[in-house]
């Protein structure tokens, strides 16, 4: 028994962890992603682990894009001032580096047992709970999300080791509560870029739940894809990027409606093709 639950009506790819990514009309998805999704990173060399947009909200700031030459995949990078370097370039980093003022290096995926690689920097017992305030975006009398949820290689790992994703390759999110949180927060701007979704659906006829989705299985196009937990969120969400401003108010709202989620995170269980427009089923 199928029951559609809605439609496509955006799909995204971030060819570089962390940076703003492209809109496409269709992509194509494997057990791995969708096609071309984070097969970069920057490493912070300061801080010694893959840089983040949470801790260095700077590389918002830049936007990234998938091409192929002779075969090959490379990353388009626009700086803030429309300059252009790629991922191929030597001075990719440098410019970077120079952008956000300390020393970052490129790279792309590496194999999952180079772990040192995907490492998050050890913090101690007594330094956590500042550093995970600062981290989701959290003031001293919210508290800190549950995280029992997350797989226990997320506490150790800034992304899971042979991919640069924080948790699962498939990250959705629902029209109906993007409405609901604009209806909430009128005067911010609520844009789909602030969440990094890969999949937008449009549910608004028969509205969900994040949180009731937990577990369920859509079939996407012709890929099919599971619902594995709610999407934590974090600092990116309120940092400035591109021309969106700086937006504090909606780690306030998250955290009183949403308790700290927004989306879904999910697993590809049968690869394919997904196109903007396409109806989205829930399996029996």
């Amino acid at each position: 028994m199928q029951e559609v639950i809605g439609a496509v009506t955006d799909l995204f790819r971030f060819p570089v962890k962390s940076l703003r990514g492209e809109r496409l009309d269709a992509v194509s998805v494997t057990t791995a992603g969708i096609a071309g999704d984070r097969l970069w990173a920057f490493r912070d060399e300061r801080r010694g682990e893959i840089a983040s947009a949470k801790h260095n909200p700077g590389l918002l700031q830049l936007a990234a894009t998938l091409e192929w030459v002779d075969g090959y995949p490379r990353a388009k990078i626009v700086m803030p001032d429309g300059r252009t370097t790629y991922s191929t370039e030597e001075e990719c980093a440098v410019l970077v580096s120079a952008h956000l003022e300390k020393e970052v290096t490129l790279h792309g995926l590496k194999p999952a047992d180079e772990t040192a690689h995907y490492a998050r920097v050890s913090i101690p017992p007594e330094e956590f709970e500042a550093y995970a305030r600062e981290f989701f975006a959290l003031k001293e009398d919210e508290p800190l999300p549950d995280l029992s949820m997350l797989p226990p290689e997320a506490m150790f790992y800034t992304s899971f080791p042979g991919t640069y994703f924080d948790v699962t390759p498939i990250h959705i999110v629902l029209t109906s509560e993007l409405d609901h949180l604009r209806a909430e927060l009128p005067d911010t701007d609520i844009s789909l870029m602030r969440f990094r979704p890969n999949i937008v659906i449009d549910d608004r006829v028969q509205p969900l739940r994040s949180d009731d989705l937990v577990g369920a299985k859509f079939r996407v196009g012709s890929v099919d894809i599971s619902v594995d937990m709610t999407t934590p969120r974090c600092a990116m969400t309120t940092h400035a990027q591109g021309s969106l401003p700086r937006a504090q108010e909606i780690m306030r709202k998250l955290v009183l409606e949403w308790k700290h989620s927004f989306g879904v995170y999910g697993t590809v269980r049968k690869g394919g093709n997904i196109v903007v427009g396409e109806e989205v089923t829930r399996l029996s």
